[in-house]
């Protein structure tokens, strides 16, 4: 099975300042604005995790509704849960893509800050991301 994540001809070039836009607006998503999922992501959209963590699976794959589902659920089960880019998306405007780290903190049951990481990586199509496969960690990156 072969899949193409290159944007349509019809299409504006993806830049570096449409790309940090488009993470902005990912990063406010995943922090619980999930009206911005309408504006920011495509039709057809899917988000691939690969690896397994609650409520998801490698082998699951989220749709538009799935997702913002899933993120409103854990901001409600977990305390203070944000999310921030961990710095500017790398973006390759010739292919559509964009490879982004990020960070998300959150509180225990006992008032410890737990952190963890991971890199998302975008296809982009019509100025709206496409497919999102994602990696997380159990800890930060190192600085």
């Amino acid at each position: 099975m072969s899949v193409t994540t290159t944007p349509t001809t019809d299409s504006a070039p993806l830049t570096r300042e449409a790309g940090t836009r488009l993470v902005e607006g990912w990063t406010a998503l995943w922090n619980g604005d999930v009206a911005l999922a309408e504006q920011i992501l495509a039709p057809g959209f899917r988000l691939h995790f690969a690896d397994d963590f609650d409520g998801t699976g490698s082998a699951k794959a989220f749709g538009q509704d799935e997702l913002t589902a899933f993120i409103s659920v854990n901001s409600l089960a977990l305390t203070g849960l944000t999310f921030a880019a961990d710095a500017p998306p790398l973006v390759d405007s010739e292919r559509g893509e964009m490879a982004c780290r990020w960070i998300e903190k959150h509180t225990d049951g006992g008032g410890d800050v737990l952190v963890k990481s991971g890199i998302d990586m975008f296809a982009v199509t019509d100025g709206k991301i496409s497919a999102v496969w994602s990696l997380t960690g159990n800890r930060r990156f190192a600085a």
